[in-house]
């Protein structure tokens, strides 16, 4: 399951957001991508260590509203990611 986090600051390194987003989600936080920091549009992708589908929404939830570089981060789950479901 991943983490969308979306309108990123323009004044935000690639690493400040990794930073950032590390400490705010702890464990949860297996994998941390920035994609076009520095620029307009900048997200990232956060895989998460969960494997109960609400968990995401409710970890979006904590991240969503929340500053980084003075602007509000918008966050939300991604269900569907491209690996295939774990096997019960």
């Amino acid at each position: 399951m991943n983490l969308i986090v979306r309108n990123i600051a323009e004044s935000c390194s690639e690493q400040e957001v990794r930073e950032f987003l590390t400490r705010e989600l702890g464990h949860y936080a297996k994998h941390v991508e920035v994609i076009d920091a520095g620029k307009p549009g900048a997200y990232a992708t956060v895989e998460l260590d969960a494997q109960v589908p609400y968990v995401g929404d409710v970890i979006a939830r904590q991240i969503h509203g929340k500053q980084l570089g003075g602007v509000t981060l918008e966050a939300s789950a991604d269900l569907f990611t491209d690996e295939p479901p774990a096997a019960h």
